[in-house]
């Protein structure tokens, strides 16, 4: 290996010879795709054919932790701004939107929508009426498709859910109603882009999940529906913490909080102080983070149930527990942290198994942190123990990480952990998502 090959060094972290990586490929691809020794002549700067090099990248991005660019891997041949690999086929005609923001980041998208009064009720004149019926059947789809989500393949729920928006946007685009039904097609709208945008986001695919929160938060608007505006900005929020983008996330938070202000929201309020409090511990901010905190614990008290609008049906005391959990954990404070996650798991135990799966990653974290590796190895087990149930490229890769922690410790508990997440993780791996078109 030369010390200039990117390929080479990030093999070296992982303590891989190439021949490692040929089974890899072997493994995923089929026996006999490439030969034991090919990624020798990769390191001398050689490129694999057709769809190998994406495949190499998402390989090491997932041991990782971290995304590697094929663009990074073979410079030579793939310039920068050479469009991903399609994760999967596309299998619907376009529809064309009803706005596209493409020309917007998520800051400036927010801002707008907090200085800015929102636009007269949609109306449209041309074409059929929309049914009352089919309102009614789109409204009670979107509750069933969240309820699914806890429960089944988050890929086959985008795709569902992104035919049903497809369908609201047509409803939207090509029949006449007006302003009422025009209020709630487009608070459908919104809540079917939430969704799908969520689920991408949920898949690793950042930039498409973005255009999908964009989308989102124009039909909001349009429906005058503030508390769920702010919702989706504040998941905008959670998903630039995702990406290490934490002042966004914190500006984020707080545009989403100050513009829903005044709503009555019930427990949707403590949720986004919640969210603010995850972006101040990313900026390692104990003081912000506590007293954002102490806001959520106080708001999720006072929140009336009644109030709640229904894509908050998922928040409970348990969620809320356990994300401050997750916040005293970015702020290295795992004694802190495992007291709310044990908690928060307790009270989530036969619901909501992704949140599940990941807040038992979150207190495996904070075991290690505190080397207490028999109680992580424990959590770790009850997180690969709902790999069957959950489909999720950042679960995925969360488990990828705590598998290689694993891998330092020289004991039985340690490698029982690793051979186990080899076999789940494996065999189990997320597959390809259908993106379908932007909606």
């Amino acid at each position: 290996m030369t010390d200039t090959s990117f390929l080479a060094s990030c093999l070296a972290r992982l303590s891989w010879p190439p021949e490692r990586l040929a089974r890899e490929i072997n493994r995923r691809c089929g026996s006999g795709t490439i030969s034991s020794k090919a990624p020798y002549n990769w390191l001398k700067g050689s490129c694999p054919r057709r769809r190998l090099p994406h495949i190499v990248a998402r390989i090491l991005s997932e041991q990782l932790g971290e995304p590697i660019a094929v663009e990074a891997l073979w410079p030579q041949h793939f310039p920068a701004g050479t469009p991903p690999l399609p994760q999967g086929p596309t299998h619907r005609p376009p529809v064309a939107p009803l706005h596209l923001p493409s020309d917007q980041d998520p800051l400036t998208a927010s801002v707008d929508w907090l200085v800015t009064d929102d636009p007269p009720p949609p109306s449209r004149s041309r074409g059929d009426e929309v049914p009352d019926a089919a309102v009614g059947m789109l409204t009670v789809r979107i509750q069933q498709l969240r309820q699914l989500d806890d429960s089944a393949s988050s890929g086959l729920v985008l795709d569902w859910a992104l035919q049903d928006l497809q369908w609201a946007q047509k409803l939207a685009a090509k029949y006449s109603y007006g302003a009422e039904t025009g209020l709630q097609l487009h608070r459908i709208i919104a809540e079917l882009g939430q969704l799908t945008a969520w689920l991408t986001a949920d898949q690793g695919m950042d930039a498409l999940s973005t255009s999908r929160f964009l989308n989102a938060l124009s039909a909001a608007r349009a429906a005058g529906d503030r508390p769920l505006a702010a919702y989706i900005i504040s998941c905008m929020s959670y998903r630039a913490g995702w990406a290490g983008r934490a002042e966004e996330a914190l500006r984020l938070s707080r545009i989403a909080r100050k513009g829903a202000a005044h709503e009555d929201m019930g427990i949707g309020q403590a949720l986004l102080a919640t969210r603010e409090a995850r972006a101040h511990a990313s900026l390692g901010d104990e003081a912000g983070c506590q007293r954002a905190l102490e806001e959520a614990a106080e708001l999720s008290r006072a929140g009336r149930p009644s109030c709640e609008p229904p894509w908050a049906y998922w928040l409970t005391p348990a969620v809320m527990v356990a994300d401050a959990g997750r916040a005293w954990l970015e702020l290295g404070r795992p004694q802190r942290a495992e007291s709310h996650l044990t908690r928060g798991i307790d009270m989530l135990k036969g619901s909501q198994p992704r949140n599940l799966l990941l807040h038992s990653a979150s207190l495996a974290e904070a075991r290690l942190a505190r080397c207490e590796l028999d109680g992580a190895a424990e959590a770790t087990a009850d997180a690969l123990a709902l790999t069957g149930n959950v489909t999720s490229q950042r679960a995925h890769t969360r488990l990828m990480s705590l598998r290689r922690r694993f891998l330092r410790y020289d004991s039985a508990v340690a490698r029982e952990i690793v051979q186990r997440a080899d076999e789940l993780l494996h065999a189990g791996r997320p597959p390809a998502v259908c993106q379908g078109r932007t909606p």
